[in-house]
Parts: structure tokens; C-alpha cells; sequence
């Protein structure tokens, strides 16, 4: 039996994403002569060659990014990504299935609810980061939601111009610099790196929800916080997450990409924008990241 190392199968899978890129690059180039042979003055046509344009653009992109991102245990991380695929398609799913027949106003409140715990934490990273207009947001939504949202079930401050937003450690940890290192597949945790493991710990021992629960009747809080929004975050995303799996051809790579991209834009604190979610089990990313950094540690 022929047998081949991970670099032969390494090496097999760049060839075979070589040619995919070259067959769509010829077939757009196709298309693209054969539209301006057929009248190019015509405003169809010209929307048809913009369109080819447009796509041969993120091509380019996307094997770009494809390239920037170190993948050293690729192998191991299939292995994970397809244990994580297996525990979201028989435990998150079926339960985040259930979770959507309540009414969506019931789970808008929810995801506040869960929301608002997480902002004190979002305020400390605030700070941590130098983002001071970025941290009296944060309080002014905290104060808002909690007393007159009645415990952040309810969102007026948005109403109120303050927008949602959330900081974590990792992404603290690259506004100061610290490199992400190599990307990783968790079991359980979905995708990461090297740089938000260590973020995921200090998330985990300082978040001040998990300190004020730690040691007391409330000590299941945490853990019940995080399965609760993992469940959110696969309803609310589920349409994405399902379209990303039935037209991608390398599921792992698209969500490597996706993942990676969705992260560094978070570090920027700009707006990933209608990048799909990745497939994961962990708190859900809360939408409305405003403003900018003028340069990402990546």
C-alpha cells in the first residue's frame, strides 16, 4: 500500500488548491473575453465584466490570507476540526434547534442578558488597550442596561447611541503586539491560537463575573454562561454556519481563513462586516465593533 508523509500530503493539498484556483482563474478569464467580444458597450455586459473582476479580486485576496496563516499541526487540527464538527452536529445543533423555538423576542433578551455580564470585562480590556472613548461606552451601557434594561435583558442604551461592543484578553493581548502564533484547532473551544490560549486563561481566572461566582453556591455560573452562549451564538448564526458548510470544498481551510480574518479585524476594532462565523462552542462574539486601531499585531 502506498503511504505518504503529512509534507507529501501537505504538498498534494497545495497542489490541489493550485489547480482548483487556476481552473476558476481561466474560467472567469473566459467568460470575462467572452463578454467583451459580445458588444462591450452594453450595460449587462459591463456588469458581467465587473462581476468577473470583482471575483478574480478575492480570489487573490483569499489565497493571500490562505498564505499568512501558520498551520504547522495541520494534520492534528483536522483531526480536532472533525471532532468538533461531530459534537456540533449531534449536541449544539439539536439543543440550539430547541433553543430557536422560543420566541425570538425571548432570545433577543437573552443574548442582552449574556451580553451585559460580559461588559465589565469588556471595560477592564477597554482600559488595558488605551481605548478610552471605548471604555466609557462600555460603562455607560453596563449603568443603562442594567438598571433601566432591567439587568441587561433589555438593550435601551443602544437606543441611546452607545453602541455594543466586546474585548477579551486575546484581543489585548495583540493590541499591545504579542504575535498570534501558530493557529490551533481546540476540542470543544473551536478555533484559535497561540496567543488566545493564553487569553482564554486570563479570560477565565479575571473575568469579574467568574470572580465574584468563584468559591460560592454560584460557582456553576461560569460554566453555565458559557454553554447558554454557545447555544445563542449557533441559533443566531446557524443560517451561516450552514451555508458556509453546504458550498465550501475544504471546510477546515474556509474556517481557518474565516476565523483568522474575523480575529485580526477584531484586533483592529473594525467591523468584520458579512465575514461568516466560524463553527465553535464558545461564548458568542457580540456584534457592533466600532472604531479603528491604526495598526493590528498579527
Amino acid at each position: 500500500m502506498l503511504s505518504l508523509s503529512n509534507s507529501d500530503l501537505s504538498k498534494l493539498g497545495s497542489v490541489r488548491r493550485t489547480c482548483l484556483t487556476a481552473l476558476l482563474a481561466a474560467s472567469l478569464f473566459v467568460g470575462a473575453s467572452a463578454a467583451r467580444a459580445a458588444d462591450p458597450s452594453s450595460p449587462a455586459i459591463q456588469a458581467q465584466i465587473a462581476q468577473v473582476e470583482i471575483a478574480q479580486v478575492e480570489i487573490a485576496q483569499a489565497n493571500q490570507a490562505g498564505s499568512e496563516i501558520w498551520d504547522p499541526i495541520e494534520p492534528v487540527n483536522r483531526y480536532f476540526f472533525e471532532v468538533n464538527r461531530f459534537l456540533d452536529e449531534f449536541i449544539l445543533k439539536p439543543t440550539s434547534a430547541w433553543y430557536g423555538l422560543l420566541p425570538q423576542g425571548v432570545r433577543t433578551s437573552t443574548g442582552n442578558f449574556l451580553g451585559n455580564l460580559r461588559t465589565p470585562w469588556t471595560v477592564a480590556n477597554d482600559g488595558l488597550q488605551g481605548e478610552g472613548t471605548r471604555a466609557g461606552t462600555a460603562v455607560a451601557r453596563f449603568f443603562i442596561n442594567t438598571i433601566i434594561g432591567f439587568f441587561g435583558f433589555f438593550d435601551p442604551a443602544k437606543e441611546m447611541g452607545f453602541a455594543p461592543h466586546d474585548e477579551d484578553a486575546g484581543q489585548t493581548l495583540g493590541a499591545w503586539g504579542v504575535q498570534e502564533g501558530p493557529y490551533l484547532m481546540l476540542p470543544v473551544l473551536g478555533s484559535s491560537n497561540g496567543r488566545d490560549i493564553v487569553g482564554f486563561a486570563v479570560d477565565a481566572f479575571l473575568d469579574p463575573f467568574n470572580l465574584l461566582t468563584r468559591g460560592t453556591r454560584l460557582d456553576w455560573a461560569p460554566y453555565a454562561r458559557a454553554g447558554a452562549s454557545a447555544v445563542h451564538y449557533r441559533d443566531a448564526n446557524s443560517q451561516q454556519i450552514d451555508d458556509l458548510q453546504r458550498s465550501s470544498t475544504d471546510l477546515y481551510a474556509t474556517v481557518r481563513r474565516v476565523s483568522v480574518e474575523r480575529r485580526r479585524a477584531e484586533i483592529r476594532n473594525a467591523d468584520p462586516g458579512s465575514t461568516p462565523p466560524s463553527p465553535r462552542m464558545t461564548d458568542g462574539d457580540l456584534p457592533g465593533n466600532s472604531g479603528s486601531r491604526a495598526d493590528a499585531a498579527q
